[in-house]
């Protein structure tokens, strides 16, 4: 699965820099081109996700034939008349990481425009991913993303999400002891299946 920075995630790309309304200077506006070109080369996306059917208790929501039960109201509202769930992990990859690394230390304010268009690419990739399952799941569609740490699901589900997927093998998404992913441009979710 490829996805590439154009000019339409431009504008998202400026709401994650701040930018409401502000008009760019050349230096910005050339950063930002040169950024959103860097950022399509070191890409390496990776995609997995699978299908659950949903068991609804009383303490949370079970994905069948795991251990995992989802415990808050707002996965409980936000699954709300959903009978299936698909589980999603989406990288850019460690090469961008790195990049951005390297680049905070040397060029710390292109660094944090790379950082920026790696968050719409990682959004663009799930986008894409969920746009793959709906085209394979047809009629079904897959409803909002929601993650670990979103409302009052807690981060540590991330775990859970992690181990059902088995990232570490097959996107090479691994957390560490604060349940934060890496490489750092990754995105978890679980989207309920819905007519």
């Amino acid at each position: 699965m490829n996805i590439e920075l154009d000019e339409s995630d431009k504008k998202e790309i400026l709401r994650y820099l701040g930018y409401r309304g502000t008009e760019l200077t050349p230096k910005i506006e050339g950063d930002l081109l040169r950024a959103m070109d860097l950022a399509n080369e070191i890409i390496r996306p990776g995609a997995v996700w699978k299908l659950f059917t949903l068991e609804y208790f009383e303490d949370g929501i079970g994905l069948k034939n795991t251990s995992c039960v989802l415990k808050g109201e707002s996965i409980r509202k936000h699954l709300k008349e959903a009978d299936r769930c698909a589980l999603l992990c989406v990288t850019l990859g460690r090469d961008f990481d790195e990049e951005v690394e390297r680049l905070m230390v040397k060029k710390p304010g292109f660094g944090v425009i790379l950082n920026a268009c790696g968050i719409q690419a990682v959004e663009k990739l799930a986008d894409a991913l969920q746009h793959e399952i709906n085209e394979r799941l047809a009629p079904q569609k897959t409803g909002v993303r929601f993650s670990p740490g979103y409302g009052d699901l807690p981060l540590e589900t991330q775990g859970d999400f992690i181990r059902i997927l088995n990232t570490e093998k097959t996107v090479g998404v691994r957390l560490n002891e604060n349940y934060l992913m890496n490489p750092m441009k990754s995105v978890t979710a679980i989207c309920g299946l819905y007519e």
